[in-house]
């Protein structure tokens, strides 16, 4: 709490950090580990939705440290403490 306190730019910290831990973590990882596991037959309706939904989550967490950081840019003009 004190960390987020201090720093007025923590939001967009989280979801720089945020992009790059928690989006593979929790979203596409368990996709191509499916994938892997239960091997479904190439260009079933599985497994195009599952390469759909990888291909959605890399481009989710390539915007959301962009997002994060572009955060921090707009919130770089601040006192310490205001």
């Amino acid at each position: 709490m004190f960390v987020a306190i201090t720093f007025p730019f923590f939001g967009g910290l989280l979801g720089f950090f945020g992009g790059f831990a928690f989006a593979p973590t929790t979203y596409f990882l368990p996709c191509v580990m499916w994938l892997a596991i239960y091997k479904p037959r190439r260009f079933s309706l599985c497994w195009w939705c599952n390469w759909i939904c990888i291909a959605f989550d890399v481009w989710l967490m390539i915007l959301s440290p962009i997002g994060g950081l572009r955060s921090i840019i707009i919130s770089a003009d601040y006192q310490f403490y205001p």
